[in-house]
This record gives C-alpha cells, structure tokens and sequence, in this order.
C-alpha cells in the first residue's frame, strides 16, 4: 500500500453534529471523585431502538435489567459492540448521564435472523462515556472494514483524564475463524481475519507514534489469551510486558460464557500504562442467570481498573 493510500484510510473523520449518530464533543465541570478510571468492553448483543426489533428481540424489562447491570458493572467508559443505533443505546445508558458517540460505518444490508426469523438491526461499535469524563476526540477508523462489505470499522476515543491523555481504539473483528492460526485455514472467514491482522498491524504502529497511552478493548472473535496464537503472535504480544510493548490482561482471565471458557474479548494496553494498572488482569462480570439462554447478552462486559 502507498503513503497516500495508508493516509487516507487511516484518515480519521471527527464527530460532530452533521455526523449521524455522534453527539458533540463535550466536557464538563466536574471532576472525578478519584484518579481511578474503570474501562470496559460488552458486546450487547444485537441492541436495538425499539422492542422486539432484530435478532435479540428485548422488552422493557429487558432493558431496564440491562441498565441496571450496566450500573453494577460501574465503569466510566464502556466500548459496545453490536449496536444498532444511538437511540439503542440510550435504552440503555440515560442521555442525562452518559456521552454515546457511534461507528460511521455505512449500513449494511440486514439478513434474516436464525431462530427468530427476525430481520437484523445494524452492528455497529460504540462508546457510552459518563459526562465526568473529557472527550477530546472520536476518531472513526474505516481500514478494518476495508477486505469485505458489512465488517465493522474500529472507533477511537482521545480522552483526558487526571492530567493524562489516553486513547481507546473499539473493535469487532471478523468472526468465525476460531482456529489458532488463520494461515492454515482455508475458511473464508480465516482469509478475512488475515487481512485485517496486516490492517491492525500496520495501524498500532501509526497510532503509537503518535499516542503511547493505547488501550486496545473489544470483541477480537479470537482466543488471543493463548500463546500459540498467531494474532498474538502477529501483535507482538508476549507474557510478560518487560518482552512487550503490549500487555493483554486477559491473559490469566476465564471467559464468562459457559460454554466457550476461552476468552475473545480482550482488553489490550500499552506498555507506558501498566504502571497505572490496580492488578494486570480484567475482569468479567457474571449475570445474576448464566444459563445460556437466559443470559442478558452473549458476553458479559469485561473490566479494566487504572489509577493516575
């Protein structure tokens, strides 16, 4: 790929209000109560605007027990995937108190859903950031979505918080491909999945240039807490960070779900931010029903505790 063209995909376009679905930057005059900063990602599965729409019908009730989950789990800062619109999450997260900035990505088109027979909503990441907390920037990265229609592009969040800035980049990489090395796999979706490891490569080696506080979080559809792990591998990411310029603190951590032990959401950080780091793992918060069917979504949200 030339400059020019590594250029302008990266390229990020800012949030503002001609932007569908984002919400103008903002900060305010409050302050933390501590330096403590409580990051999360949670895949949603399926959110929706309204009742019984999409693959994951909800009701009221549903909503309001995942509001109050969301309360429980008490982050500042959650990186959502699978949302169909602002609207879906401010079911969710209320508008007095949260900022929700949302992927640009284009819609795609939606396909009939197994089980429900449902039309699906759209899949996009997002961010829910309490009004606390000063945005600085939301930049909308399209690369990812680049080696096929309908995959989700990543979203970046330049905060300032207790003096630092830091930068949270969202994914939701290509799933289906739960092989550990992509290369050896004439999967379609493993084909997919190679070619946005070379786009993300190439990306944090752009980003950390330019910011060294980095924290990766999202749903990566791949078991990167496993040492044979070619993505990780790919990534540079080894045991102990003193070999790294990442940690990824699911590495010692059990995934919520009861039948897939293996984790594949992942919060990843740089090396310059272990030190802010209350212990070096994440941590997945259960529901209070993990029967599978029951489950308020298909993955619980996962936790990463700082202090500056």
């Amino acid at each position: 790929m030339n400059t020019q063209g590594f250029k302008h995909i990266f390229t990020g376009l800012v949030c503002s209000t001609v932007i569908l679905g984002c919400q103008t930057v903002m900060s305010t005059s409050n302050t933390q109560k501590t330096n403590d900063l409580v990051v999360a990602t949670w895949n949603i599965e399926h959110l929706a605007a309204q009742n019984n729409q999409g693959c994951k019908g909800r009701e009221n009730s549903d909503y309001a027990a995942l509001s109050a989950y969301k309360n429980k789990v008490d982050a500042d800062i959650y990186a959502l995937q699978e949302v169909g619109s602002v609207a879906a999450v401010q079911r969710v997260f209320n508008p007095s108190q949260w900022q929700v900035f949302i992927s640009d990505r284009a819609d795609s088109p939606s396909y009939t859903c197994r089980g429900s027979e449902q039309s699906s909503t759209q899949q996009k990441v997002a961010y829910a950031v309490k009004k606390t907390i000063t945005v600085n920037n939301i930049t909308h990265l399209d690369a990812l979505s680049a080696p096929q229609f309908g995959l989700r592009n990543a979203l970046q969040l330049d905060i300032e918080h207790a003096g630092k800035s830091l930068s949270l980049i969202n994914f939701h990489l290509k799933s289906g491909c739960f092989v550990d090395d992509y290369l050896n796999s004439d999967r379609k979706s493993c084909g997919v999945l190679a070619q946005q490891a070379e786009i993300l490569k190439n990306m944090l080696k752009q980003q950390q240039k330019s910011q060294p506080n980095l924290v990766l979080l999202g749903d990566f559809n791949h078991r990167l807490a496993n040492p044979s792990n070619r993505l990780r591998a790919d990534l540079g990411l080894t045991n102990t960070v003193k070999q790294s310029a990442w940690l990824n603190t699911t590495d010692s951590v059990q995934g919520c779900h009861p039948k897939y032990p293996a984790p594949i959401d992942h919060i990843i950080v740089s090396s310059s931010l272990v030190q802010h780091l209350n212990k070096p793992e994440s941590q997945f918060h259960y529901f209070e029903d993990m029967t599978p069917n029951n489950m308020l979504s298909d993955h619980c949200a996962l936790t990463l505790r700082f202090n500056f």
